[in-house]
């Protein structure tokens, strides 16, 4: 009796068990083919464009797979995605706007602040270069101990010599003076004298002595540096030899070589700063400076030339120095560097409207420095600008025709479909 009863309960139990087993695998293929029947209702209702790589939005593909380019499978771009065709720009979900952390920046006028350090070099100042001669034949009575390289004031002896033609007309002048010459007549004969070389000291000193003189000294004109004297005790000296080359040393020039496309910044109140690396303490002051006329077709740039005060002379010719140029440029409209999209052949950005769709536009840089770059056209001061998460706006752009839009806005918004439904760089494979 008990036997049974268990028996009893076993094929209730059992029994139960087969039915609900029954029970959710029915359930399960209920529930799967009306998710199936969704999906493919929802696929029929999606019209399929094509379909592409988010890396490569340019190249599009008539079917699906992995992409060539990159390890992922291509996207669909449904027909449906962006049907606000009229529009040049394009709408993108909020949410995705705030995972892809996009910022904007309102576009401002400003002037670009430029500071940039260019190598220079220290030369003689060409102003202060004298070439010393004695116009007149002669000999070299004696050379004073000088040489190249050496430093000279002004005054310093650098040869005696003998002039045979100025001591013929020292004699004509004595003669003249003794009997009853013209004041003309006198002053003939000085003037030839200086004509022929003959210094003005001495010149005076016959004047007030009425004594000839025999040997002259020829002095240094200037202060600074002799660069050239090979004269020697005891030789002929012509009236076309050069006694000595001197150079000034207080001021000395400062040139650098500046790139064309910063020459709209040099003006008037450009501000420049020198640095020595030899005297890094130090600090120099330019008493003037300018832009010599002609630029180097080789390396397209212009040379600046400044002056610059050497009264210790701790600048030497030929040192290596560094100018620092600050300035500004004129006010423009400015924009973070960073907000500009640029592919060779155009310069573009992504703005926002009012409506919050992102637009594209072409735009035209004039110049960029620090990071903020001048505007020339294509946007206007208010205007707001997406200055990071660019590449997927950029990509959605092209996908949507948005950039084509904005190449060709002459053309109707009715072929804006077509050209999306089939376009030119369609792949039939992978």
């Amino acid at each position: 009796m008990a036997s049974s009863k268990i028996k009893y309960a076993a094929i209730i139990i059992s029994s139960l068990i087969a039915g609900g087993l029954i029970s959710v695998t029915a359930w399960q293929f209920v529930n799967s083919a009306q998710e199936t029947g969704k999906t493919e209702h929802t696929e029929k209702e999606r019209k399929v464009l094509f379909w592409y790589d988010p890396m490569k939005p340019e190249t599009k593909f008539d079917k699906p797979g992995k992409s060539p380019f990159m390890d992922m499978d291509l996207v669909p771009k449904y027909a449906d995605e962006n049907e606000d065709k009229s529009g040049r720009g394009i709408r993108i979900d909020p949410t995705q706007v705030q995972n892809l952390g996009l910022k904007t920046q309102k576009i401002s006028r400003g002037m670009l602040n430029y500071s940039q350090t260019i190598p220079a070099n220290v030369s003689y100042n060409e102003y202060q270069f004298v070439i010393v001669q004695a116009r007149s034949d002669g000999f070299v009575e004696k050379v004073y101990p000088l040489t190249t390289g050496d430093h000279v004031k002004k005054g310093t002896p650098l040869i005696d010599i003998t002039i045979p033609e100025w001591v013929e007309a020292q004699s004509e002048f004595l003669l003249l003076s003794g009997t009853g010459g013209t004041p003309t007549q006198l002053k003939g004969v000085l003037e030839r004298l200086r004509l022929a070389g003959m210094p003005e000291e001495d010149i005076q000193r016959l004047r007030s002595t009425r004594s000839i003189q025999t040997r002259f000294t020829i002095k240094a004109p200037i202060d600074g540096v002799i660069t050239a004297f090979d004269l020697r005790t005891g030789m002929n000296i012509s009236k076309d030899k050069v006694v000595a080359q001197i150079q000034g040393m207080d001021p000395v020039w400062i040139s650098a070589a500046v790139p064309e496309s910063i020459a709209y910044l040099l003006k008037d109140t450009s501000q420049f700063e020198i640095s020595v690396p030899a005297y890094p303490d130090k600090t120099f002051h330019v008493e003037k400076w300018n832009i010599l006329p002609s630029a180097d077709q080789t390396t397209r740039t212009l040379q600046v030339r400044l002056q610059v005060t050497n009264k210790d002379e701790l600048l030497k010719p030929g040192m290596n120095a560094y100018l620092k140029l600050n300035t500004q440029s004129q006010e423009m409209l400015l924009i973070p560097s960073q907000a500009v999209i640029d592919t060779g052949k155009e310069q573009r950005v992504i703005t926002v409207d009012e409506e919050g769709r992102f637009v594209p536009k072409q735009i035209h840089v004039l110049h960029e420095s620090q990071q903020q770059s001048g505007i020339g056209s294509g946007l206007n001061e208010g205007d707001t600008v997406v200055v990071s998460g660019l590449f997927l706006i950029d990509s959605e752009a092209n996908i949507t025709g948005a950039l084509e839009r904005m190449r060709h806005p002459e053309k109707s918004d009715d072929t804006m479909p077509a050209m999306l439904g089939q376009p030119e760089n369609m792949h039939s494979g992978h």
